[in-house]
């Protein structure tokens, strides 16, 4: 739960959309204060206008205020009437219960309590020396500056759901790049480094994606170095050992001693090996460097029956049954070169393990838009375990009866990752089977 969290609290989309929409609602809250507070004033500034106007109307004669009422009321409802009350020394009551305009206020502007609600006073002193007080209930000019504030805030809040998607639609188009290059990278394999379009990237982003480009191009220069030194010292190693078997191979014709005469063997046997292992080598260099054959039109049969050729010798050393179990006649277009590299190493691979006098058949089927390989021995399988490990480069198991090298499954797994096609290791019963599927074209 703390390490989704941890996700969900590092997306750049969901923190701009986070911040973003606080700083609407944050603006919106602002708003509203100033538009209160602004329609507050303005209202008040009519309120006391009104009550000014109407005092100097009385002042010059213009409204007759006459009679002996002391207070008079504009309306009867309580929240527009306006009253007006002659201060003396006699009463300080208004017609209006429970208002009380004290005689002794200054001349201006007052606010008083009354009748459960508040007033706007005025005072006056007219020409003729009397005073009169205009009171104006207050609940207007509040109603009028609640109501500016509203038109400012309830349309933000009734927008800020469709605004709040508007933004994080715009944040995804605008880092939508960047999720491109993302999958570019993780699309991209050691044998197709290729440097990252700038193409739509904004300018805050560029350094990033550039430093990511001299990180990918001295990567591939590494690897081109690495795979060059491999292969390099591979084919510098053929040499001298096909010229110590050959001197060996001079050499049994001139011992006669039985005991050196074994020691020959053990020699040979082991060049035999380190040839072996060189050849390996240099397939692994060659399969890591993704330059693929065009592919051709080639018989699946000629192939695996120069594959089977290839490795009888060694499968009659150990009295092993090799051969076919079935075979669908296919023509095809592949790359002739990684199928046979493919095939040579899981019939290489089946008959070192297979003990003596076992059996591995092999089989070519088609299934769907793929062929599938086959190659079953009679050999000790692999612990489940280890199916993926035994695909490592000189990985081998510790009970390995062979003197393989190890890198016969990895080089196929090389070759199918380049080549799109899929290697299945499975055991069976008295065995292992290994399975390789590679995606073809019919001819023509």
């Amino acid at each position: 739960m703390v390490g989704r969290q941890g996700r969900q609290s590092r997306s750049l989309t969901l923190q701009l959309s986070a911040w973003i929409g606080c700083v609407i609602i944050g603006v919106g809250v602002i708003a509203c204060g100033l538009s209160f507070v602004f329609a507050y004033q303005e209202a008040k500034e009519l309120q006391d206008g009104q009550l000014k106007e109407i005092a100097a109307l009385i002042d010059s004669r213009a409204l007759a205020f006459t009679g002996s009422r002391p207070s008079v009321e504009s309306s009867e409802d309580v929240d527009v009437k306006v009253v007006i009350d002659r201060l003396s020394d006699e009463t300080a009551q208004t017609s209006v219960p429970g208002l009380v305009i004290p005689n002794s206020l200054a001349d201006g502007f007052h606010d008083l309590d009354g009748s459960g609600q508040r007033w706007r006073v005025h005072v006056r002193t007219l020409h003729n020396g009397e005073r009169v007080a205009l009171a104006e209930p207050s609940a207007l000019r509040d109603e009028i500056a609640q109501d500016g504030s509203m038109r400012t805030l309830v349309p933000m809040l009734v927008l800020l759901p469709g605004l709040l998607i508007v933004i994080v639609v715009i944040v995804r188009t605008k880092l939508a790049p960047l999720t491109r290059l993302a999958n570019v990278v993780d699309r991209q394999t050691d044998a197709s480094l290729e440097p990252l379009s700038e193409d739509g990237i904004a300018n805050e982003a560029l350094p990033f994606v550039r430093s990511i480009n001299r990180l990918i191009a001295r990567l591939k220069e590494a690897i081109t170095h690495q795979r060059r030194f491999v292969a390099s010292a591979a084919h510098e190693l053929r040499s001298p050992i096909a010229a110590l078997s050959l001197q060996a191979g001079n050499l049994g014709a001139a011992i006669t001693s039985p005991a050196a005469r074994e020691r020959l063997v053990v020699l040979q046997s082991g060049l035999r090996r380190t040839h072996r292992l060189v050849e390996q080598l240099l397939e692994l260099a060659r399969s890591e460097q993704g330059a693929l054959e065009r592919p051709a039109s080639v018989s699946l049969r000629a192939v695996a029956t120069d594959v089977i050729n290839a490795t009888i010798a060694l499968a009659q050393q150990k009295d092993i049954d090799l051969g076919f179990e079935h075979f669908d006649e296919l023509e095809v277009v592949v790359d002739v070169s990684s199928l046979t590299v493919v095939l040579r190493n899981l019939v290489d691979n089946a008959v070192r393990y297979t003990p003596p006098g076992g059996k591995v058949d092999v089989s070519v089927a088609q299934s769907g838009n793929e062929v599938v390989f086959e190659v079953a021995d009679s050999g000790p399988g692999i612990p489940d375990e280890e199916l993926k490990r035994v695909l490592e480069p000189f990985y081998r198991l510790d009970h390995s009866i062979s003197s393989g090298s190890g890198l016969g499954l990895s080089i196929v797994s090389e070759v199918a990752r380049r080549t799109g096609g899929r290697l299945l290791l499975e055991n069976i019963d008295g065995g292992l089977r290994a399975r390789y599927f590679q995606l073809l074209r019919r001819n023509g």
